[in-house]
């Protein structure tokens, strides 16, 4: 159990089970729609820098996150609306607006903790992070660089636990049957892009 007083941007990391549960229960929609924002500005930051291949203008950077966060909100709900449709199919009980919530609570150590790790890195490392050249990082202590790293893919592998951790309490199964519902949505997708292709491609033999 979670204290009651505690933040849920707390007790998230800890405890998402138990915290998800408090949230969906006293106001499913709390916050929301700003993690879902925030997910979409990590995420456009981090493909600002895995792409650069010319000087990004700080204003162009910052009006392509705010572009992308503002789609991520009705694009994550749509997301919400799909697993919520395939968990159905396995019995599970949570309404769209739970599972909306499941995800964003649960991307809370992407969205809290990635954007204070890229403070972190603009302040060590500036502009450098959006241009193709970047001497003081490629000069900076390798300890340091994998630190890095290793910290976005330790939020990363905890954002996903929580999702699963999540969805299965809003959905009141067990977190194997959270799994097989990720899964399930996976192999729907693949097969409704790959059946048509596939018969494309057949008929134009």
């Amino acid at each position: 159990m979670t204290p009651k007083n505690e933040s849920p941007f707390v007790t998230i990391w800890e405890a998402p089970r138990a915290t998800i549960r408090r949230i969906v229960d006293s106001d499913p929609r709390l916050h929301v729609n700003l993690l879902f924002f925030g997910g979409g500005v990590v995420g456009m930051l981090s493909a600002l820098r895995s792409h650069a291949t010319f000087d990004i203008p700080p204003l162009f950077a910052a009006g392509g996150c705010i572009l992308l966060g503002l789609l991520s909100v009705p694009f994550s709900h749509m997301g919400a609306w799909y697993m919520r449709s395939i968990g159905g199919w396995l019995g599970g009980t949570a309404s769209r607006q739970e599972v909306a919530a499941a995800f964003a609570w649960a991307g809370v150590p992407t969205v809290v903790g990635g954007l204070a790790l890229w403070v972190l890195q603009f302040a060590l490392f500036g502009t450098e992070l959006l241009s193709p050249e970047r001497p003081t990082i490629d000069a900076a202590s390798p300890l340091l660089l994998m630190t890095l790293r290793l910290a976005a893919l330790l939020l990363g592998v905890w954002t996903s636990t929580a999702s699963l951790l999540c969805f299965a309490e809003v959905n009141r199964f067990s977190v194997l049957r959270s799994l097989t519902t990720w899964i399930v949505s996976v192999l729907v997708v693949v097969l409704a892009i790959g059946l048509p292709v596939g018969v494309l491609l057949l008929l134009l033999r």
